[in-house]
């Protein structure tokens, strides 16, 4: 669906359409500086929305995955 190639959905840093522990290692990653986000998954990975990858969108995202 065209539309559905815009949205972004939080949490969901590797744009695989589901937010788990994969996207953890991937901000991880991002946030250590060892992989680049595009824009859209940094987008989505700024959990607190301040336009900074941190430990506290990390600590977001899985609170995101522990409550479901």
């Amino acid at each position: 669906n065209y539309v559905d190639q815009f949205m972004v959905m939080s949490g969901d840093c590797n744009s695989d359409g589901a937010v788990n522990i994969l996207d953890v290692v991937a901000l991880a990653g991002a946030v250590l500086g060892n992989i680049e986000l595009t824009p859209s998954q940094s987008e989505a990975a700024d959990m607190d929305g301040n336009g900074l990858l941190n430990i506290l969108d990390i600590i977001a995202i899985v609170n995101l995955i522990l409550t479901g």
